[in-house]
């Protein structure tokens, strides 16, 4: 990982993403590259004189990194703009420094699905395919336990991947959910197709485990124990989140564009996890991939 953007709105948690940022950053020996956009006040005296309110944001930002004792020890570069699709100018930063990976805080009032679909990140996370990880918690530390939510498609894959890198020292709990239709409940064949249909996923998760154990063990000549997975019948989200509590995950993974992550506008699943994580949030999508 070469390259690490950090979008941030300077608001009242901005200090969590920007913390995890350059933790991230320094264990990877990364640049990171930190972006603000200001907002596009009409009429007001930022107008008349944009690049003074871009210096005294590009200040400001200095002065709170300035209180991060990894500051330092991080290459950092600093881009502030005026104006625009907050997202696409995020967006075109990324792409402009190759971003390996986007960081940014949750907003504390995204707490229901409708108030989170149309957000910037959520505008990121969609039109973009750099990978993004929304930081919702202070870190105490790198990642200890990671939470893999998984459909055996690339995407879902990816974060997991992408994850290993970020923490290698961490343990990794993949979990794949199945439902069946709700008709199903009550016809005389249930039992049957359950079982099947159980047996089959699992199948497919000792495959994927078995990848990943191979892909990490050669990748970072660590344990691949380490590795786990399970495969479980219910609703998505629920069984998520209580994975996630389960496990005392810091930090859950998912692919876009999948049956664990994105369809369209964020529905399903993702927007249900998104809208009130358990953690930390790393979402990759399928044209990502792993170049650590």
């Amino acid at each position: 990982m070469k390259n690490i953007l950090l979008a941030t709105d300077l608001g009242v948690h901005s200090d969590r993403a920007m913390e995890r940022a350059l933790k991230i950053a320094k264990e990877q020996k990364a640049q990171l590259h930190i972006v603000h956009i200001a907002p596009d006040y009409t009429g007001a005296q930022s107008k008349k004189n944009p690049l003074n309110l871009l210096k005294k944001t590009e200040d400001l930002i200095l002065t709170y990194l300035g209180e991060y004792k990894d500051f330092e020890d991080v290459d950092t570069k600093i881009t502030v703009k005026q104006g625009g699709e907050v997202f696409f100018e995020i967006l075109e930063v990324a792409y402009a420094h190759k971003a390996d990976l986007i960081v940014a805080g949750m907003h504390g009032k995204n707490r229901f699905r409708d108030l989170f679909i149309g957000t910037t990140i959520e505008r990121i996370i969609r039109k973009g395919i750099t990978p993004v990880l929304l930081v919702k918690d202070k870190p105490s530390g790198s990642y200890q336990s990671v939470l893999a939510g998984v459909d055996f498609a690339q995407g879902s894959r990816n974060a997991m991947r992408l994850a290993m890198g970020i923490a290698p020292e961490a343990v990794f709990h993949a979990v794949h959910m199945f439902s069946l239709p709700v008709t199903y409940f009550e016809a005389d064949f249930y039992i049957e197709v359950q079982a099947a249909t159980e047996k089959s996923q699992r199948k497919m998760m000792d495959a994927f485990v078995n990848t990943e154990r191979s892909y990490f063990e050669k990748k970072y000549a660590s344990l691949a124990e380490k590795i786990s997975g399970e495969v479980i019948e219910g609703a998505v989200i629920g069984a998520l989140i209580e994975k996630a509590k389960g496990h005392k995950a810091d930090l859950l993974t998912m692919g876009t564009h999948s049956q664990v992550g994105f369809r369209s506008k964020l529905g399903g699943t993702a927007g249900g996890i998104l809208s009130d994580p358990p953690c930390d949030v790393l979402v990759a999508s399928e044209k990502f991939h792993d170049e650590f």
